[in-house]
């Protein structure tokens, strides 16, 4: 999925994704691109447009977050 990184995230790391309806979904993040799609381990900077796979899809108007257990 394509998405605008707020705060660091790193491959390996499980974040969870907000759904519009209320859903939260533990996810993992398999791989991070940047936009020139060169591999990253992290995403350090903020405001970064980015391509993440995760271990499940995200739709439109979903959000990430760090999950709340770590």
């Amino acid at each position: 999925c394509r998405i605008e990184q707020r705060n660091k995230i790193c491959v390996g790391e499980t974040i969870e994704i907000m759904k519009p309806n209320g859903k939260n979904v533990e996810v993992q993040v398999k791989r991070i691109l940047s936009e020139d799609g060169e591999e990253q381990e992290s995403a350090p900077h903020s405001r970064q447009t980015l391509y993440v796979e995760l271990t499940e899809a995200s739709e439109k108007y979903d959000i990430l977050r760090r999950s709340e257990k770590e």
